[in-house]
């Protein structure tokens, strides 16, 4: 039942985003698609999700016993899903601060750590792999200005960009 509550909840808040990226952002050339287009996109795709999840939660909430019908905040608080939520709030408040590569490289291990891995040394290595993948991808191919952080996060930014080859 708090899984309906929240997909809801999340569906008209990306609602109320996919309008306001839309109103907000300057509008497209004939020859471009405009700031606002992948973060729309990429809305109305979470909006079509989250709809069949309702829609799936609804289903079985019709087939399911008394119990699975009650709310228990305390398992949701204490889930992994919240806990998710929690980490990449944290890592959307600090991304500013401590810039791109830090930040994901350290959202990975977390969220890593959150899904179950045991093996540290592989998941610090694949997460380092990964950042610097996106980062290469993003900074370098894509040429998307990624957050610098602050002070010798910011150094480190700019001396890593510096070694892009591209």
């Amino acid at each position: 039942m708090l899984d309906i509550i929240f997909s809801v909840a999340m569906f008209l808040f990306s609602g109320y985003c996919f309008y306001t990226v839309g109103a907000n952002s300057p509008a497209a050339t004939v020859t471009e698609l405009g700031a606002a287009f992948w973060p729309q996109i990429i809305l109305g795709l979470m909006m079509v999700l989250l709809a069949i999840n309702v829609r799936n939660n609804l289903i079985a909430l019709k087939t399911a016993d008394s119990d699975a019908k009650t709310v228990n905040f305390k398992a949701f608080f204490t889930s992994k899903l919240f806990v998710g939520m929690v980490i990449v709030a944290v890592m959307a408040i600090i991304l500013p601060y401590i810039g791109f590569l830090p930040t994901c490289f350290l959202f990975l291990i977390a969220y890593g750590v959150l899904l179950g891995e045991t093996k540290y040394v592989r998941l610090a290595i694949i997460s380092l792999v990964l950042t610097i993948f996106l980062y290469l991808l993003f900074q370098g191919v894509l040429d998307i200005m990624l957050a610098r952080g602050t002070g010798v996060f910011r150094t480190f930014a700019r001396a890593c960009e510096g070694m892009i080859p591209f």
